[in-house]
């Protein structure tokens, strides 16, 4: 499911200010809540949704422009008994086995309560304009 971050906050966040259009990736199992949490992005409160049938994609391309790009995981449904922790989440996803290129991080959260939510995405936030940084000061080298 792809779409743009602030597509789905219309009134951006404080901690997102000067970007016009962030192109976000989520990716998830079946009932993981993904839907859940895009609505509670966009309209700050849970809404009960009916499973996603099939998938809901924009364009996404392989380039080499998006290798490193910053990688949130969100570990929804924490606000349930039976949800596993974020070591537990990290150590499934194997992450880290991702590229020392790759910068990510795993955030606890829930789509009912929203908790968690703000905090994920300031680190996403951060870790953008920490890859930004990157890039400019490797195309700098460059020439």
């Amino acid at each position: 499911m792809g779409n743009h971050l602030t597509d789905m906050a219309p009134s951006a966040p404080s901690f997102l200010p000067g970007f016009h259009s962030l192109h976000v990736v989520v990716i998830g199992l079946d009932s993981a809540g993904k839907t859940s949490l895009l609505y509670r992005l966009k309209l700050k409160e849970f809404v009960k949704t009916i499973p996603t049938k099939g998938f809901n994609t924009e364009k996404i391309t392989r380039t080499s422009e998006n290798q490193g790009v910053p990688v949130l995981i969100l570990a929804n449904k924490q606000d349930s008994d039976s949800a596993l922790s974020v070591s537990e989440v990290e150590k499934l996803l194997s992450v880290h086995e991702l590229s020392m290129y790759t910068l990510h991080h795993v955030q606890g959260c829930s789509a009912v309560d929203g908790r968690g939510l703000q905090p994920g995405l300031e680190k996403l936030h951060e870790m953008i304009l920490k890859r930004k940084k990157m890039m400019k000061h490797s195309r700098n080298r460059r020439r």
